[in-house]
């Protein structure tokens, strides 16, 4: 009877200092199912790792929500986006957001392609490696803090996750290498 109280003892610690080691999301993909067989196995309930807003987790993951009144995304590789309920492969151009006349515009790259639509649900899994705004109103969330700002400076580097649209925002959920203001930096 020792010897398993001792045998959980250890797992529990391992589990432990894997969480801070590798991160969340390494081991829930590592432990998930030894953990979710052990928990049937003994009646209980599944456990679940908390992360910010159901996004990525890690040391440098972000929610952040910008409010532009207009905003152009320059994406530095072809994208798979979704815009309400069309999808686009491989597209490989900019996409602008216009909130105060409630459009967004496709326009491909070396193509007289363009398509303009109502604001509608979008969505698309990229990586930057740098944007970069002025007098901006935004809201971060992250593991190190909470930061809200009406007209304030952000310099994102190495970010990777999903781009999609709140109301009347943009919202960055993932990871960044590095993100800093006006007198604070994450990462």
């Amino acid at each position: 009877m020792l010897e398993w109280k001792i045998l959980a003892a250890a797992f529990s610690a391992l589990l432990v200092i894997s969480i801070l080691l590798v991160g969340n999301t390494g081991v829930k993909d590592l432990f998930g199912g030894i953990i979710g067989k052990i928990t049937d196995w003994m009646g209980g309930s599944p456990v679940d790792f908390p992360s910010i807003s159901g996004g990525k987790s890690g040391a440098n993951s972000i929610y952040l929500e910008i409010y532009p009144a207009s905003f152009t995304l320059k994406p530095e590789s072809n994208l798979n986006l979704t815009l309400g309920d069309s999808y686009f492969e491989n597209f490989n151009g900019e996409v602008s957001f216009d909130f105060s006349s409630g459009k967004i515009s496709l326009r491909e790259k070396g193509s007289q392609l363009s398509i303009s639509s109502p604001i509608q649900p979008f969505s698309v899994q990229l990586k930057l490696s740098r944007l970069q705004l002025k007098d901006t109103k935004f809201v971060l969330k992250s593991v190190q803090s909470n930061i809200a700002n009406d007209n304030g400076t952000l310099d994102i580097q190495g970010f990777a996750g999903i781009f999609s649209l709140g109301n009347s925002s943009i919202i960055l959920e993932g990871n960044v290498t590095k993100i800093t203001g006006d007198g604070w930096a994450v990462g």
